[in-house]
């Protein structure tokens, strides 16, 4: 069979009950803890500190993405907005606007 790898889906918050053959077990934390330090050194890796106001959009399937922890100046929230997009519909879109107006 093939083994190559197309897509990871990485959310350590989520994780559920590991659910492996106990010999695997080894083995899967050593590639867990070699996946998490790959992360954390790639050199591919950027950081952008969000300023009131700003946006960034990205493709959820495609960029490996976290918040890191802050402390708020006192007397001020944090405001944080969150929006899904279908890429299904979202090309459906695009393929509509085009054909309207042109690309």
């Amino acid at each position: 069979p093939d083994k190559e790898v197309v897509a990871v889906n990485w959310s350590p918050l989520f994780e559920g009950t590991l659910s492996v053959p106990e010999e695997d077990v080894e083995l899967y934390y050593r590639a867990y803890r070699r996946f998490l330090q790959a992360i954390r050194d790639s050199p591919l890796k950027k950081e952008h500190r969000l300023q009131p106001g700003d946006c960034i959009v990205f493709n959820n399937r495609r960029m490996l993405h976290k918040r890191t922890a802050f402390t708020l100046a006192p007397g001020t929230i944090r405001h944080l907005q969150g929006c899904h997009v279908n890429i299904d519909e979202f090309k459906s879109k695009v393929q509509v606007l085009s054909a309207l107006v042109g690309d």
